[in-house]
């Protein structure tokens, strides 16, 4: 909300209440002699009714209404009015307004008060009076249903204007919660009714009899709720759990997990740490904000320090919910915005691997509720982790060659099969090309420097290829000391060029060896050459299944006996 129309809102506030009730007091005189027990007592009783209303759905139900009404039949406006915004007060202390939200302690005491005024002048206006009343009469009865309805009718009428002026919303008619207040009322009233009635043939025992009951009931209902709102998390933490076992990398588990955390707890700031046990290190792996402009470096911890150290060394669960226990922490890592924050360790075996904190820029925006809940979703969390690295693990044993990392051979020709099958099933013309190269005279280096010093080739080299190839093309073992590039959309003559730069790089550039069979014991470098086959399709064949064997073809027959290092295309070789 813009500061003027925070300013407009109190400006109101201060123009229509603290004169109107320095009037009411001066006009009315009231005068409770000999009942400020009673009054008291109502005024308990209201503010723990406000303190504890009944949720029904998305219905809030306050019984401070029905209690209000009895003060007003029997005490007057001014009685009623009082306690009403003591009520109020309460209310606000027990949710905890946020600074930014101070405005509703305006709009919520005007519309109170304004509720209260025009309700009573149509009671008043009905010939409605106060003290002990019969009720047995129309002319009693008719100011009660007149000061109901007036009461319902114009908190209607100030909703809409709050929601029209204070919300930005626009107007759409008569509001559906209409008829639902209307019942809501149409219970609630009844209530402050028999309470009146009974305070008149009992006096103060009446509210303990009445008054305390629906305190009760409301701390029960209350309660209720909050278990029932509590089950339902919990079934929407075992979603979650569901969701996350079906992400088969960790990318995909965190994103989904940090998306529907999210949703299920308010928060301003999420943070994952990823452990290292063996140096007791803590990485931040994810971070997510409310504020999406807001940028944060890479967050590197060690056992005990910060908040998320804090759990670490601990091995348990941590809630704050005030800036100053925050600010107890050293080397503290939390935003200065943050009021409340809650983190949980995240366990496998027993072993703590990571850390979840969760932040908010709200006091006391978390229960210990939500730490059961983060606790079991940090084990969700935990399980799909190892899930998915196993996946990725295995993924890669079946898919990767072991000594270089690259793609292995089955991985490689797999992949061009289904990338064949896909453009023949949409109609797609798009030329492959195919550069496959052998080392040469690589069974010489082995037997002269040894076993280890060539695997220190095959894997200094696949580094090289890998990184000048990028995200052009594809790179793979293709078996001992040949490999194998697949690039999409080249022309013969470009591929050809991209080979021959391949072939440059690893001839012009030797490779340090550090285990090798020689007496000394520095590092030797090595000058390695290769020959290196093109083909393409559809230039050099009618399918792409036949590439490797027209670039397999072209590498022997057109640059190994053509004095090797140098690269041969599948049409020198024909």
């Amino acid at each position: 909300m813009s500061d003027k129309k925070n300013i407009s809102i109190w400006l109101i506030w201060l123009a229509i209440f603290p004169p109107s009730m320095f009037y009411l007091y001066f006009s009315i005189e009231p005068n409770f002699t000999g009942y400020w027990i009673d009054i008291i007592a109502f005024a308990i009783v209201m503010c723990a009714v406000a303190v504890f209303p009944i949720q029904v759905g998305s219905i809030t139900i306050f019984f401070i209404n029905g209690v209000s009404f009895a003060v007003f039949l029997y005490f007057g406006l001014f009685a009623e009015i009082i306690l009403t915004q003591l009520a109020l007060i309460a209310l606000f202390i027990k949710i905890r307004l946020k600074k930014t939200e101070f405005y509703r302690i305006a709009t919520n005491s005007t519309m109170l008060f304004l509720t209260s005024i025009f309700a009573a002048v149509v009671y008043y206006a009905l010939g409605g009076t106060h003290g002990v009343l019969t009720l047995n009469t129309m002319d009693q009865i008719i100011p009660l249903v007149g000061y109901i309805i007036g009461s319902i009718a114009v908190n209607q009428i100030l909703l809409a204007l709050i929601d029209v002026y204070v919300k930005g919303n626009k107007f759409k008619g008569v509001p559906k919660s209409l008829l639902i207040d209307s019942a809501v009322t149409a219970m609630i009233f009844p209530i402050g009714l028999i309470l009146y009635i009974l305070y008149l043939q009992i006096g103060l025992a009446a509210i303990l009899i009445v008054g305390f009951p629906a305190i009760l009931l409301s701390v029960v209902i209350s309660t209720h709720h909050k278990g029932r709102r509590i089950n339902r998390y919990l079934h929407d933490t075992s979603n979650i759990g569901h969701e996350l076992s079906k992400k088969l990398n960790v990318k995909d588990v965190l994103d989904t997990f940090v998306a529907k955390v999210h949703e299920l707890i308010p928060m301003s700031y999420i943070y994952v740490y990823d452990i290292t046990n063996s140096s007791r290190s803590m990485n931040m792996i994810r971070y997510v904000s409310d504020d999406e402009s807001k940028q944060l470096e890479d967050i590197s911890l060690e056992y005990g320090e910060g908040f998320a150290g804090m759990i670490y060394q601990d091995k348990s669960p941590h809630i704050l919910v005030k800036r100053s226990q925050i600010d107890k922490i050293s080397n503290l890592e939390i935003p200065n915005e943050v009021n409340s924050v809650v983190g949980v360790p995240i366990l496998r075996n027993n072993l703590t691997v990571g850390v979840l904190v969760i932040a908010s820029k709200r006091k006391h925006a978390y229960e210990k509720y939500h730490l059961m809940l983060l606790e079991i979703l940090g084990n969700f969390l935990s399980v799909a982790i190892e899930n998915a690295r196993h996946y990725q693990s295995e993924k890669n044993k079946s898919q990767r060659d072991r000594l270089t990392g690259l793609y292995n051979y089955r991985y490689f020709t797999e992949h061009l099969e289904s990338y064949a099958l896909d453009l023949e099933e949409k109609e797609l013309s798009e030329k492959l090309s195919v550069i496959l190269f052998d080392l040469d005279s690589f069974k010489k280096l082995n037997d002269t420097y040894g076993h280890e010093a060539g695997n220190e080739v095959l894997i200094e080299l696949a580094q090289r290829i890998e990184t000048f190839v990028g995200e052009q093309g594809l790179v793979a073992r293709y078996g001992g000391e040949e490999f194998t590039v697949l690039i999409k959309g080249y022309s013969h003559d470009e591929a050809v060029m991209f080979a021959e730069s391949i072939r440059s790089m690893i001839s012009l550039e030797s490779f340090n060896v550090k285990s090798h069979m020689l007496k000394q014991d520095e590092p030797i470098d090595l000058n390695v050459t290769a020959s290196v086959g093109v083909a393409t399709y559809p230039d050099h064949c009618e399918s792409p299944d036949e590439l490797i064997r027209q670039a397999d073809r072209s590498m022997y027959v057109g640059a190994k006996r053509n004095g090797k290092n140098c690269v041969a295309s599948a049409e020198q070789a024909i």
